[in-house]
């Protein structure tokens, strides 16, 4: 036999802040029918009473309602760097910035090319990563796809430990995590779906996903009837490409389009397992990407459906409780230390980027 004091939560209630001077745990009463608060247990029932309390469940624990989601930042374009010139190693669109804070999360920038105690130190401290799109070659040494990778195997540590740690990508993000989840192998298929704004064609099964399950019927009926995610992508995934590698066994497909070609190609998956999501469309440029040569929907469904994302994506990151070691290495980390650059107006894809020369 083993005793165990038993351990009470005397965490928050749900929907209230949980900071780093509240007490976690207490001793609980002793129970009505012992003298103390040692209770006999066998090994196998101390293993889980001490995994539940651990852990908790879902549903008791509070949320986390200052969220903060690091976003990877990309190398320049050449065509970046000859409008922009400057020291720069890496730019986000602020539109990914924007994307998730009016969802009511912070941002701190990933740099591309540091060391790995710099990104077992952001997973350690941030509550969830977004992938971002752009142009950003999966081969370069030291950029975008290496510092995925790194960022891709601690999320994936985290959460077979069960720590709750969403991922997100976006069009080359969304692309990317089939690259990372491949142990980098590039998937893709050549297609036609530049500058085009398309409805969603759910698969079956989609409302089981946990992207769709709780989205309005609004939101459902908007994304299947109307031209609201925007794409701009060369490149493709496949559900045959998926197959053909196995990761069909790991990821749900939950929607998908056609290009140009008649070409049918995933728009969204998930993981079967951990919180982590893709989408090859464009949801941040309904909002905040406004080139006028672009065909970008800017209606009010379209900026339902953005905001419906960016809130489901903030809301798995309120799930994780990371925290920086003090207030000052959480503001030190912030882009508020940053100030964006308007690059609209030297004919760039995006209205504004940060740029970053470290």
């Amino acid at each position: 036999m083993t005793h165990l004091s038993i351990i009470c939560e005397t965490l928050p209630r749900a929907g209230t802040e949980l900071t780093r001077d509240k007490p976690r745990h207490r001793l609980c009463p002793a129970p009505a029918d012992t003298a103390s608060s040692s209770v006999a247990m066998e090994p196998q029932e101390l293993v889980l009473l001490v995994v539940a309390v651990l852990c908790g469940s879902a549903s008791g624990l509070p949320l986390n309602n200052r969220p903060i989601i690091g976003i990877l930042s990309q190398e320049l374009t050449d065509y970046m760097k000859d409008k922009f010139p400057g020291n720069y190693t890496s730019y986000i669109a602020a539109s990914y910035v924007k994307y998730v804070e009016e969802a009511g999360a912070r941002v701190v920038p990933i740099k591309i090319n540091q060391t790995e105690s710099y990104y077992e130190s952001v997973i350690d401290t941030v509550n969830g990563v977004l992938f971002p799109g752009g142009a950003a070659s999966f081969s370069a040494s030291g950029g975008y796809a290496d510092a995925a990778w790194k960022l891709y195997q601690r999320a994936v540590s985290k959460n077979n430990a069960g720590d709750y740690f969403p991922v997100w990508g976006t069009c080359l993000g969304f692309e990317l995590l089939t690259y990372l989840a491949t142990r980098q192998h590039n998937i893709l298929t050549a297609c036609d779906s530049e500058n085009v704004a398309l409805p969603l064609k759910f698969k079956l099964g989609y409302k089981n996903s946990r992207l769709y399950e709780d989205a309005p019927k609004k939101i459902l009926n908007i994304l299947a009837s109307q031209n609201v995610t925007v794409n701009f992508h060369h490149f493709c995934v496949t559900e045959t490409n998926l197959t053909a590698v196995g990761m069909d066994k790991d990821w749900n497909v939950t929607a998908v389009d056609s290009d140009s070609e008649g070409l049918e190609f995933v728009s969204s998956f998930e993981h079967k397992l951990h919180p982590f999501y893709g989408v090859q469309f464009h949801p941040e440029k309904n909002s905040f990407e406004w080139k006028a040569t672009k065909y970008i929907p800017h209606t009010a469904n379209a900026i339902l459906v953005q905001q419906y994302f960016a809130n489901f994506f903030v809301k798995e990151a309120r799930k994780n409780h990371h925290q920086f070691p003090s207030q000052d290495d959480e503001e030190a980390a912030l882009i508020y230390n940053y100030q964006p650059t308007y690059t609209g107006k030297n004919d760039s894809t995006f209205e504004q980027c940060y740029f970053f020369s470290d």
